[in-house]
């Protein structure tokens, strides 16, 4: 289901990473941000691989710039906790700046 971030098969072993465990790093690194508001985690399909989408409400008059470098640094411990790179696309909303501050990690 749409809960699955990350599933990976090795012969007959299997590893699944839930949903909760991506958005409950993200809001741990995020916390301590000023300038978010708030942020959401969910997982879609692209190319038949998952991938997570991290959204993020700036504060308003918030430098957008600044949360995306977070954000960025967060799924960088995101990548190391699970031990591979996910998937993922962020979208900002809110801020001064939030037009100019998409980014897409989609490999």
């Amino acid at each position: 289901g749409t809960s699955v971030a990350v599933r990976e098969r090795s012969g007959e072993d299997a590893v699944t990473v839930n949903v909760a465990l991506v958005r409950d790093v993200v809001e741990h690194e995020l916390a301590s941000v000023r300038d978010v508001v708030g942020s959401r985690v969910d997982t879609y399909l692209v190319r038949k691989q998952r991938a997570a989408r991290i959204r993020v409400a700036v504060r308003r008059g918030g430098d957008a710039v600044s949360v995306l470098d977070a954000v960025d640094r967060a799924v960088a411990v995101l990548d190391r906790t699970l031990g591979r790179e996910v998937p993922v696309l962020v979208h900002l909303t809110g801020g001064t700046r939030s037009a100019l501050a998409k980014s897409t990690r989609v490999h």
